[in-house]
């Protein structure tokens, strides 16, 4: 059954990728309707997190946040299926690179890199232009859903046509270790909820107590990858903007926690410029931090 829901699924999106931009948001403009106004789907939970994120704007802001937000999310919804269709000069038509220097000397240096991209912007998109910024080999690190049909259909998308190899998160390392002998370049969407244990890396973010995995530490320090903060903002319609950040070319010799703390630091800075922009209806701050154990 998955693999008939698989084709239906994958020849639907095939349709839309045909389309237009100009018919795309359109459609995204209903879906706005839909999703916003009658199905009201996790206004409950956007509303909560961008109160206790913004504890300074007042009700007027906060509502004005969560419509563009829910305006932003039905276009990645359109935008999406267009990854079976755009060539590089389509991404590069609607994605502009304000320092792309700083890939090509992590490049000349020899530097494996990992770019640490929030969910902001298109994420999706930059993941298809990664063999366009340099020479590196590519990969994406990915979590794994449950939906078998979802899950073939993403893996689908986000390869065609792209010399783009995906990793599931919990191989990662591993897949790394055996590609070590090559030059990479790996995405790692790095602001993923954990289990909320007291081994997850915890730190203040949006004025809230945040536990964040550490998989992206701990890999760049055992390998010896650069670290580049990935700031990806909307800038229109289908229209983006990537601004790179080093957090550390030499990650070994950087203290225990300093790799995920700029991380968030930088994350948070990028929200607070576009507030608009990160995924407000993930439940980000389900976990409380775990006590410590008297001794």
């Amino acid at each position: 059954m998955s693999k008939v829901g698989f084709h239906i699924v994958k020849w639907w999106v095939a349709f839309l990728s045909v389309h237009p931009f100009w018919l795309l948001y359109l459609k995204s403009d209903l879906y706005y309707v839909m999703v916003y106004h009658v199905l009201r789907y996790r206004r409950k939970v956007v509303r909560q997190n961008l109160l206790r994120s913004f504890p300074e704007k007042d009700k007027m802001e906060i509502k004005t946040i969560e419509r563009r937000y829910y305006r932003n999310l039905c276009d990645l919804f359109v935008e999406a299926p267009k990854m079976l269709r755009m060539k590089p000069n389509g991404y590069k038509y609607r994605i502009h690179y304000t320092n792309p220097e700083l890939i090509t000397r992590l490049q000349d240096e020899h530097k494996n890199v990992f770019y640490a991209i929030p969910h902001s912007g298109n994420w999706e998109w930059f993941g298809k232009m990664m063999p366009d910024l340099s020479n590196h080999n590519c990969l994406a690190v990915y979590k794994k859903v449950q939906n078998p049909v979802f899950e073939q259909l993403m893996l689908t998308m986000r390869t065609y046509d792209c010399p783009l190899e995906m990793v599931e998160s919990n191989n990662a390392l591993r897949r790394l270790t055996q590609v070590r002998d090559r030059q990479n370049a790996v995405l790692m969407v790095a602001d993923q909820t954990p289990f909320g244990r007291e081994t997850d890396y915890w730190t203040e973010f949006l004025h809230q107590d945040t536990c964040w995995f550490t998989g992206l530490e701990r890999m760049a320090k055992m390998l010896d990858y650069a670290v580049v903060f990935t700031d990806m903002q909307r800038k229109g319609r289908g229209r983006y903007e990537v601004t790179f950040e080093l957090i550390s070319d030499d990650p070994e010799t950087t203290e225990k926690g300093f790799i995920m703390e700029q991380y968030v630091r930088l994350t948070e800075r990028s929200i607070k410029a576009q507030p608009d922009n990160w995924l407000w209806s993930h439940r980000r701050w389900k976990h409380q931090r775990p006590q410590k154990k008297e001794a």
